[in-house]
């Protein structure tokens, strides 16, 4: 593909008049449906937040799914649904995303958040490692290809192992953005995120109104009225006044209380609808306005409106500026990470690309898309694994963008906490698996043993993937129906068993005298404890 782009690529000095304005008349027209998807994604995020809002007091139910139930009762299980959520829906955006929405409304707590965006950075990683299947039929390839692609996976994995601990023993994620946020001021009402608000409100406002007073109500937990709605019923309201019976043990003088309670009346300000809304011909204030129809049902079409929007916006930003940038992308992005800078800057070059990674995410909006192109030329040995992984870490750190971009829709502090906690937690997995050379080789490691392991069974490829983002995922959500501590239990056995074999496979390659005899080898397992030789002859 990528010598068939080459051939087919006509500078342009060398193309016709007519080829010219074909070529910048497309460009105009990708550049305007370009700005459309921006505009209808930051649309579709407000308009989620707005749909959420409306299904929290209809669904007080669905609400506590996400605050008490046992999906989210813990770190582990809240990792989980974001590996699974975005394995399926390919999108580590949309998401993180959707997650961003959730916290906005306040459906979950950025506490409960964290741990499912750290599980959406896994899951991100399973497209460039289905690419990398595509090279299968070629042994020395298929290898190389399998090493590039699992890199994302091993980064992810280890920065998650270390991170999530760490985040659940001190709330690091969680203070450090709190901290920022605070630093920042508030954020409503004025600067960028009010100026995003200011311009979705044609298409949101079109559509539904909330009724801030009930919402009010929800967020201090009070008690609210069985027939109250977060769908604004009430478009013009006034101030008036109301006579109000009281008991008079509550009215305090200014210099007495009244001993004897007698019921007396006050008159107060209140303020009252004077005009119901309406989505008639004659005046259509929003669409849903007196549909009839429960806050369930509104709540929840105008969920999967704003999540279909939300998807095919993203697919469509990173379709147009794929193919806009397709050739440049490649070229940048080859020519970056193959440059090697003379002494005694060499050192520099893994570092520009980094930033590489990071730019061009940035610009793209798809992390998966930058590390899918590249595991191809990793498998034809065009780049070499070390700037496949420091493309990938910039990649991780530039898809942070999207997380920002949605909590600035919002215009919610909560939310643009969790997306810092997003950005904090992919510069922290760089500081800690990239300056220091001994640590970037264990993820590097890692992923060319896997690579060595594939090239020699290729079937091990399909049971890597069904594994790491489905058995094991699936097995672990599974736990979390038992008692926590039958989860805690099996992972720390799971986590020792691991720490154990690595330790004794270190020690047979480099230090074996310091092992006793039976350790020395494996052998004294079964051979399908040991080695994949048996499933190999099975299969």
């Amino acid at each position: 593909m990528w010598k068939e782009d080459e051939a087919n690529y006509v500078r342009w000095r060398d193309r016709t008049k007519g080829q010219r304005i074909r070529t910048v008349a497309i460009g105009v027209v990708k550049i305007l449906l370009l700005l459309v998807c921006l505009y209808l994604f930051i649309c579709s995020l407000v308009l989620m937040a707005e749909a959420l809002n409306v299904l929290a007091t209809a669904g007080r139910v669905a609400v506590s799914v996400f605050t008490s139930n046992v999906f989210l009762s813990n770190p582990i299980t809240g990792l989980i649904i974001g590996i699974l959520v975005t394995v399926i829906i390919q999108s580590s955006s949309t998401s993180t995303s959707i997650v961003i929405a959730m916290v906005a409304s306040g459906v979950i707590t950025v506490n409960k958040g964290i741990p499912i965006v750290m599980g959406a950075n896994i899951g991100t990683s399973v497209t460039n490692t289905a690419v990398a299947l595509t090279l299968s039929m070629k042994k020395e390839e298929f290898r190389r290809a399998f090493a590039g692609a699992t890199v994302h996976d091993c980064f992810n994995i280890l920065s998650v192992v270390v991170l999530l601990p760490l985040e659940i023993v001190s709330k690091y994620l969680e203070s450090l953005s709190a901290a920022v946020i605070r630093s920042l001021g508030p954020i409503e009402g004025a600067g960028a995120p009010r100026f995003l608000r200011t311009l979705t409100e044609p298409i949101v406002d079109n559509l539904i109104h909330v009724n801030i007073s009930v919402q009010r109500k929800i967020a201090r937990n009070e008690y609210v009225e069985p027939d109250s709605s977060m769908v604004s019923k009430w478009c013009v309201r006034n101030s008036t006044y109301a006579l109000i019976r009281v008991n008079s043990t509550a009215l305090e003088s200014s210099t007495q209380t009244l001993a004897t309670p007698v019921e007396v009346t006050q008159t107060i300000p209140v303020i009252a609808g004077v005009r119901l809304c309406k989505c008639s011909s004659e005046r259509s204030d929003f669409l849903f306005a007196n549909t009839g129809w429960s806050d369930a049902a509104v709540g929840g079409l105008l969920f999967f409106i704003s999540l279909f929007v939300l998807v095919s916006c993203l697919l469509g930003m990173v379709k147009i500026l794929t193919s806009s940038l397709k050739r440049g992308v490649k070229r940048v992005i080859s020519k970056a990470v193959n440059t090697n800078l003379p002494k005694p800057f060499g050192w520099l070059s893994s570092y520009i690309a980094v930033f590489v990674g990071c730019g061009v995410t940035m610009l793209i909006q798809s992390s998966s898309v930058v590390t899918s192109t590249l595991t191809p030329l990793v498998g034809l040995g065009v780049v070499k694994l070390k700037r496949m992984y420091a493309v990938t870490v910039g990649a991780n750190m530039g898809t942070t963008l999207t997380a920002v971009l949605a909590a600035l829709a919002t215009g919610n502090s909560n939310a643009l906490q969790l997306a810092f906690c997003h950005f904090f937690f992919n510069i922290s997995g760089f500081v800690i698996w990239y300056p220091i050379p001994f640590m970037r080789r264990v993820p590097i490691r890692a992923a060319t043993g896997l690579g060595n392991i594939t090239a020699k069974y290729r079937w091990f490829s399909i049971l890597y993937v069904i594994s790491v983002f489905f058995v094991i995922p699936g097995i672990i959500l599974g736990l979390s129906f038992a008692p926590l501590w039958v989860l805690i239990t099996a992972i720390s056995i799971a986590v020792a068993i691991i720490i154990f074999i690595i330790i004794v496979n270190t020690l047979q390659s480099k230090k074996p005298r310091f092992l006793p005899r039976v350790l020395r080898t494996w052998d004294f397992l079964p051979d399908c404890m040991h080695s994949l030789k048996p499933i190999d002859r099975l299969l």
